[in-house]
Parts: structure tokens; sequence; C-alpha cells
């Protein structure tokens, strides 16, 4: 996978405020590093919204109620920031096809991924954009002005998707530019009878 996008900003582990002339290092904010985010664990004291829920709907611009698969919470949470390395399938580097089997595998107990972004484009059932759903893989062409697949994506809801960029993994809006431009189609897994 190749991909050269741009990218929803991360936040900041800690970001410097200017105080007259003087220069003050803010503490990491405590929703994206906290480290109850990390184990998934959900403190009795939040009326029963888990903190990776507060997390992802605020990267995903969505109700922290819609955000009810844990599992995938848990998931995207343990692999957000990874870096991206070409070839690369563990999370001292890993590429988008890679992250796209594992995701699945994990999540939705799918495990017949092809390796590549192009032989899992041929093996999906086509979705159109406006079908899409949890689970669904996104792919784009990266190199040049062709139509070629080289990037794929998990899509995951409110035109947002995970992947495995240049920047490491990150969730991106369908709608950015880049995004918008180098779109190719979706793909949904088929599973005896099941699709993901």
């Amino acid at each position: 996978c190749v991909s050269t996008g741009s990218s929803e900003s991360k936040p900041s582990a800690t970001e410097t405020k200017s105080t007259a002339g003087t220069s003050v290092k803010a503490q990491p904010s405590q929703i994206y590093r906290s480290s109850s985010l990390k184990t998934g664990i959900s403190p009795e004291d939040n009326d029963g919204i888990n903190p990776l829920q507060i997390k992802f709907a605020i990267l995903t611009n969505i109700p922290v109620e819609d955000l009810t698969n844990l599992r995938l919470l848990v998931f995207m949470d343990q692999w957000y920031g990874v870096p991206y390395h070409y070839g690369g399938s563990n999370k001292d580097g890993i590429d988008c096809s890679a992250f796209a089997s594992l995701l699945l595998s994990s999540v939705y107990d799918v495990n017949q991924l092809p390796r590549i972004s192009s032989d899992q484009y041929h093996t999906t059932k086509r979705v159109p954009k406006k079908d899409l759903r949890e689970g669904d893989l996104v792919f784009f062409h990266t190199l040049g002005k062709g139509q070629r697949v080289t990037h794929v994506g998990v899509y995951l809801y409110n035109n947002r998707f995970i992947h495995a960029s240049i920047a490491g993994v990150q969730i991106s809006n369908l709608g950015e530019g880049y995004y918008l431009h180098h779109y190719v189609g979706a793909g949904r897994v088929i599973v005896s009878d099941k699709s993901y």
C-alpha cells in the first residue's frame, strides 16, 4: 500500500502555550492518552459511557451513544498511531492491507481476506458509497492518475474510515479532498451467507 494522502490532524501529546512571552508545556489531553483508554476499562462513574466511546465520538464526529461495538473501539485504540511500514504487520509498523486484514479478523472474525489491497478489492462485493456500513473496505488509487487500487481502509461511520497511511494508523474522512478524488470504490466481505 502506498498512501500519500492528507490526514485529519491527530491530537498533540503536548501543546506549547505562550503566556507573556514564556512557553509553557500543557499536559497531554487525558481523553486521548489516559491509561484506562488503552485497557478498554470503563469507569463506573461515567453513566455507562466507556472512555473509548468518548474518544472515538470526537474523532468520528458522531454521538457517543452510537458507538456500540466495543471490540472495534478497543482494537482501534490499541492500533491508533502505530507507524506505517510497507510490508509490515505488527505494532512496530504496519501497512494498509495488513491493517485491514487484522481489523476484520480481530473484530469481525473474518479470516480469509487476501494480503494485498488490490486482491482485497477483487474478492469483495462492490458496495455503493451511499450504502457503506461499519466494516466495509474502502479502496483508493494513490499512484498517478490510474484507477489501480493501491490503498485500503476500513469504513467506520459518518463518512470516516480507519487506515494505515504514511502518517500511521489514523481516522480520515472520505469527503476530504485527497480521499474524495482518489476513491476507487468499496467492498463488503461475504462469508457463508453473512456479510461484514
